[in-house]
């Protein structure tokens, strides 16, 4: 076995076909290979579309672990010890760099130059070698890869429809925000995304983007998706770049990023995004958790048994005429909150609120009720393959418009859970289960199954991009995290069955690590039935917090549902703060953070 693998297999691996989808290679070489050189033909020629070179040389960077040795600062670029860094020369080169490949969507010199010096290192070893450390050398090939990552990245600017912001200087140094115009490569990005829609329309199938923005780059290696914020702390390959997320391949989770290319998509500034949270089911009742059926299985087995498995029975919409209160009533809320904001823009219900049936019912009258509905989120117990038979599980469904002004144009999202609920003694004490969860058994699972992991980003305005997580899935680090902080969405939302979102408890402590890196804002939510059975039991000081928020300013607020009988709901109020990111590599942009305004209570 050898101990260090070469360059060229890790490069063969991210790009298996080559690095582009040419017939003839060698005739775009301007300067002969040495007969005898290690780079086959397929792989001399540089990667012609930007985000299959940020993959590439992404990749190499992530496997050598080159920003570890890579030297931030400009006025001590020679630091010995292997790191190296980067000059102001080189600094404005790369951006002039990512300049002429964006107008002329061509490789410019700079990038094949870059490229020749990493394809010479093809047998070089991914990692510093004892005589390297010896010598306090850096690999030769580290510092064109780093370069060839934020050329591409740069070069990719303005891969979101839309006039985009960025930091420029004035004729007095003063840092102001400009806009560009949409990239000239988003087409080639629209094309693959229409392909996959077409797709999918003639197979009736629900819609799935294409995993990654690369044309060539091995998914099963790695993806590459948008990327909206820049982590503030951290050494990594995330830091480094500002419009491109280097992601795991497609293998454990799959992701997608929906919005690419829409051209109706509102801007942060117009409005604020007002949201109404729906706390349901407000009551739950200790019979709606159901012991799984254990058959015929023997006494002693079951004395022994250290797990055992539940499930939800949704009794607030069992039946047609409490699925139709249920709709009347959240119709009825968005009316009263549209008597306190010029338009509701999202109504978000938490985990296991609704089933897929109702849940398509509901966005339909919400949208007649309110025009204006940018999108709807809601924990659900089936999906949309409940029809064929499917079993109940737990699921998130998002419902987005591509335009305020067309209710007819819209798109259902479903992904199953990541991780099942576990509830302990003590969980089943103090929401008062015992009765039906017998203490016996130490650990009740919930009987969801998994399957094939999702992760989904949804682009609903200009510059902003939201996640939603279900419940467990803010606290497990995997699968999950490690692609939320790369892509870092401006807004994270987690449904929950839980108690109350305040800062002592869990949902605070894994909200603040999300704030503070990748910097997102996270709203954690959940519906006020144990919250209820909790207060009732009396093991804690009463509390009716049902959501919390977090961001990177470090405001923490929660937010209490309202008091009193009947239907209730709270209208949070959002706004875009421009803010000004930074990458390790010094390059600047301003970004949108959202910020808590405030909050109202809705009674009908």
């Amino acid at each position: 076995m050898e101990q260090f693998p070469p360059l060229g297999r890790a490069l063969e691996s991210i790009l298996p076909k080559g690095t582009n989808d040419f017939e003839d290679p060698h005739r775009f070489l301007e300067s002969p290979f040495p007969k005898n050189h290690p780079c086959p033909m397929d792989w001399r020629v540089p990667p012609i579309f930007p985000p299959d070179m940020f993959a590439a040389a992404g990749h190499l960077c992530r496997q050598g672990g080159v920003v570890a040795y890579f030297e931030p600062s400009l006025y001590d670029v020679s630091k010995g010890d292997c790191h190296f860094g980067l000059t102001r020369l080189e600094r404005n080169a790369i951006d002039d760099a990512a300049r002429t490949w964006q107008a002329k969507m061509i490789p410019p010199d700079m990038v094949w130059d870059l490229w020749r010096m990493l394809v010479d290192c093809w047998d070089q070893p991914l990692t510093p070698q004892p005589e390297n450390h010896a010598k306090g050398e850096p690999l030769p090939w580290w510092k064109p890869a780093l370069m060839l990552v934020m050329i591409s990245d740069l070069a990719c600017v303005r891969v979101l429809k839309g006039k985009i912001e960025r930091l420029v200087e004035d004729e007095n140094g003063v840092p102001v925000a400009v806009a560009d115009d949409p990239s000239p490569f988003e087409g080639w990005l629209e094309t693959s995304y229409l392909i996959a829609e077409q797709k999918s329309r003639e197979a009736g199938t629900e819609f799935r983007p294409p995993a990654t923005l690369a044309l060539m780059a091995d998914t099963a290696v790695a993806c590459v998706l948008p990327k909206m914020r820049v982590a503030p702390v951290g050494a990594t390959l995330r830091n480094v770049s500002r419009n491109l997320s280097l992601l795991p391949g497609r293998g454990e989770v799959r992701c997608f990023w929906y919005g690419l290319g829409k051209d109706a998509v509102p801007s942060e500034d117009l409005e604020t995004l007002d949201i109404l949270l729906i706390p349901e089911p407000r009551k739950l009742a200790a019979v709606d958790f159901v012991p799984h059926d254990n058959g015929e299985a023997p006494a002693a087995e079951l004395r022994h048994n250290k797990w055992d498995y539940f499930h939800l029975n949704q009794s607030w919409i069992d039946g047609d005429k409490k699925r139709r209160q249920f709709v009347e009533d959240c119709v009825g809320l968005v009316n009263r909150a549209k008597d306190q904001s010029r338009s509701v823009n999202a109504v978000i219900l938490p985990e296991y609120a609704v089933d897929y049936d109702l849940f398509q019912d509901l966005c339909t009258a919400l949208k007649m009720a309110e025009p204006k509905l940018e999108f709807v989120i809601s924990g659900s117990s089936t999906n949309c393959d409940h029809a064929s038979g499917a079993p109940r599980g737990n699921y998130l469904l998002t419902h987005l418009w591509d335009t305020p002004d067309d209710p007819r144009l819209y798109a259902t999202q479903s992904r199953r859970k990541h991780h099942r609920w576990r509830m302990d003694r003590t969980q089943i004490d103090t929401y008062g289960l015992s009765s039906v969860l017998n203490p016996k058994v130490p650990n009740w699972w919930e009987a969801t199954g998994l399957g094939r992991r999702e992760l989904q980003f949804h682009r609903f305005r200009r510059q902003s991009a939201f996640s939603v997580l279900i419940c467990e899935e803010l606290a497990r680090s995997d699968p999950c995290h490690e692609i939320l902080r790369a892509v870092a969405p401006n807004l994270i939302f987690a449904l929950l069955m839980d108690g109350p979102q305040i800062k002592q408890r869990w949902p605070g402590q894994y909200a603040a690590n999300l704030a503070d890196d990748p910097g997102s804002s996270v709203l954690s939510f959940t519906s006020y039935g144990l919250i209820d059975r909790s207060n009732t039991r009396g093991k804690y000081t009463a509390n009716h917090s049902v959501a919390m928020w977090k961001d990177d300013s470090g405001t923490f607020v929660e937010i209490a549902m309202p008091s009193g009988d009947g239907p209730r709901g709270v209208l949070l109020s959002l706004w875009a703060e421009h803010v000004k990111d930074a990458t390790i590599t010094g390059k600047r942009s301003i970004e949108r953070a959202w910020r808590y305004s405030g909050h109202y209570p809705v009674t009908l």
